[in-house]
């Protein structure tokens, strides 16, 4: 059987008490490697228990150590690996949909409609508002409800008027 050309080396680090993934980034084998050679070489399994200096990536718990509700200790140098790597993944340059306020831009020949009577089918809320800031002042509430088609309370809301 062919063996690892870093075997010495794995060994070496998983007798000084070095945990698989610990030895797997120093060295930058396989982890599932590095769990063949602990096996093969009869050592447990590397469990963080109460008395462990280190996390099971190789972090020091001194100063660096967090507490969740239930009481379990918890690497804070892991976590904060974990979230970068997360970032990263998850991270798509220009896929984030643009927001609804200025996903559609304001359409002047339907406000242009609007105001003079013959308003559209849809309107967006920014199209009626523009629509409503136009007949300002030049008409009554009343009206410019009727031509925007909508109620006098929103025309009162967009005119900032009081009812």
């Amino acid at each position: 059987m062919r063996q690892h050309p870093l075997s010495e080396q794995i060994a070496a680090l998983l007798r000084a008490g070095e945990s698989n993934i610990g030895v797997a980034r120093k060295l930058g084998v396989d982890r599932d490697t590095v769990a063949r050679h602990r096996r093969r070489l009869g050592l447990p399994g590397y469990r963080t228990t109460a008395a462990s200096t280190h996390c099971r990536h190789g972090h020091p718990f001194a100063g660096n150590t967090g507490y969740s509700a239930e009481g379990w200790r918890y690497c804070l140098a892991c976590v904060r690996e974990r979230d970068r790597a997360r970032k990263r993944r998850d991270y798509v340059p220009g896929a984030r949909p643009p927001r609804p306020s200025t996903a559609r831009s304001l359409d002047e020949v339907a406000v242009q409609r609007a105001a003079a009577g013959d308003p559209p089918d849809t309107l967006s809320p920014r199209e009626r508002a523009a629509a409503i800031r136009a007949l300002r002042g030049q008409l009554t509430a009343q009206v410019i409800a009727e031509r925007v088609r909508c109620s006098v309370r929103t025309v009162y809301r967009r005119t900032g008027a009081a009812a």
